[in-house]
């Protein structure tokens, strides 16, 4: 392939642009160094395309667009055109000169998580700019991670309109997302090559599982602890599960980024993978993962039987949380167990849920568009299991209520009940929530455990956990909400 580009050295396009050497190629396309004496510096570098390979008009309008965009971490394209090179047409487009890219230093060493940490935030920051204009990357991989004099970039002549088919989409690659042949380009599609390229950015090698689109993803045991839910997230195999760009800022920066629909990827020698319709957890921020890591062992020492959907957002746990990798330990079979004897227990004078009608706006798994911000999660721990019902607690220290929109609530006939089960920390904070008495209603239930994740109780005396079901009435009028202690 190499020898078919390099044949091009020597020649001058468009009477201006002296091919002086091949710097990359590919099969659809060459880049050359070359010199545009109108700027300084005047090194610069040049792509050629063969338009027998691609659409040539679509292809020239995305460069043009392309090239009226300006920011500091996207590289610039200086100009665009058609040429030809011995009768056989090109499209070209002249763009900054690169000193290196990410995937050659991977050819020597994998980066280290502050060097990642370093690369991520400028990346952020023009996949943020691109997004908020409808406009994506594209196709973002190592290669496509380049360094201008000492600033991260992102190429430019790959940028799309959202929603854009690929031209190539029988060929897909592992910084393709699952969804690729039918979806086209996408801002979640840029979170999964991000995830793809930040795997590999900390290990030189792609994720294992990536090319097996109906199975899952499965990150090794040694992948860095850091890392390993940010990579995760991104790699969810539901686009809306993916986080935003905004929300991974925030979680580069440390800060706190609430909810987050992910979805959790097991270390290889549990060998556990995600599969569609898992639970997602949410992100922990750089700075939480360290304190964790120096946090004291539990008492709970049985190895993971399985890990659902682990972890809470940073802005609902307690600053002396425990460390979540061996507090998932045993958490979906206890809790499964503790969920089945009160189900057991329960009696049977509840009153039956209504139905809910089936218009074209009926809020369902089929229908998310209903919902207010990104889908809820909702997250398993170790605990006791709950023995029998008890009596209902003092009202928490702060009670959230779903925020359900008035065209969902048109639907409801009646009442629609959910109840959700939650573990409260000695703080009064939730540790984790799940549907104890899920409801009718998908829809509903994951407003309810969203809302459950944010409530508060009084603190505790001891350091033990407390079991709580916190339970919602929907109606047309409203929704109410209630606490009940399990004993």
């Amino acid at each position: 392939m190499s020898e078919v580009w390099t044949r091009w050295q020597g020649h001058v396009i468009d009477g201006a642009f002296p091919l002086r050497r091949c710097l990359g190629c590919s099969d659809h396309s060459g880049v050359f160094l070359t010199e545009f004496t109108a700027r300084e510096p005047s090194e610069v570098a040049l792509k050629l395309v063969p338009t027998t390979s691609t659409p040539g008009e679509s292809q020239l309008s995305d460069w043009n667009r392309a090239a009226g965009l300006a920011h500091p971490h996207l590289i610039r394209l200086l100009k665009t055109g058609r040429c030809q090179l011995d009768g056989l047409p090109y499209l070209y487009a002249v763009m900054e000169y690169a000193d290196q890219n990410l995937a050659q230093l991977l050819r020597h060493r994998a980066l280290t998580e502050d060097e990642a940490r370093e690369m991520l935030l400028p990346t952020l920051n023009a996949l943020a700019f691109l997004h908020n204009r409808n406009l994506v990357q594209g196709q973002l991989k190592p290669a496509n991670i380049l360094v201008v004099r000492d600033r991260v970039k992102l190429a430019s002549d790959t940028i799309r309109c959202g929603g854009e088919t690929s031209a190539s989409s029988n060929t897909v690659s592992v910084y393709d997302p699952p969804e690729a042949r039918e979806a086209g380009y996408s801002a979640a599609g840029d979170i999964w090559a991000l995830g793809v390229s930040l795997f590999e950015a900390l290990t030189r090698s792609p994720p294992s599982g990536l090319d097996e689109r109906s199975g899952g993803v499965v990150l090794p045991r040694d992948f860095s602890p850091t890392f390993r839910e940010i990579v995760a997230s991104c790699l969810s195999r539901r686009p809306y599960d993916r986080p935003k760009v905004t929300e991974l800022e925030a979680w580069v920066r440390g800060q706190s980024v609430g909810p987050v629909p992910v979805a959790a990827l097991q270390p290889a020698a549990i060998a556990e993978s995600i599969t569609p319709g898992s639970a997602p957890p949410r992100l922990a921020t750089p700075k939480q993962v360290a304190r964790e890591s120096a946090a004291p062992e539990p008492k709970i020492t049985q190895p993971i039987a399985a890990r659902t959907a682990p972890s809470v957002s940073a802005a609902q746990q307690p600053s002396k949380r425990r460390s979540l990798v061996p507090l998932i330990l045993g958490a979906v079979v206890v809790l499964a167990l503790s969920w089945a004897g009160v189900r057991v227990l329960r009696t049977h004078g509840n009153p039956t849920p209504s139905t809910i009608e089936a218009p074209l706006e009926t809020p369902s798994e089929a229908a998310p568009v209903l919902a207010d911000g990104p889908s809820p999660a909702f997250s398993a721990s170790n605990t006791k299991p709950a023995q029998v019902e008890g009596a209902t607690s003092p009202s928490g220290v702060h009670e959230e209520i779903p925020n359900v929109p008035r065209r969902a609530r048109r639907t409801i006939h009646g009442h629609v009940r959910v109840s959700v089960r939650v573990i409260v920390d000695q703080d009064g904070t939730v540790f984790a929530a799940l549907a104890d008495e899920p409801g009718p209603s998908r829809y509903f239930e994951r407003l309810a455990i969203e809302a459950a994740k944010k409530w508060t109780f009084p603190p505790a005396d001891t350091q033990a956990q407390r079991l709580e079901v916190v339970r919602f009435d929907f109606t047309r009028e409203g929704t109410t909400g209630r606490a009940v202690t399990l004993r």
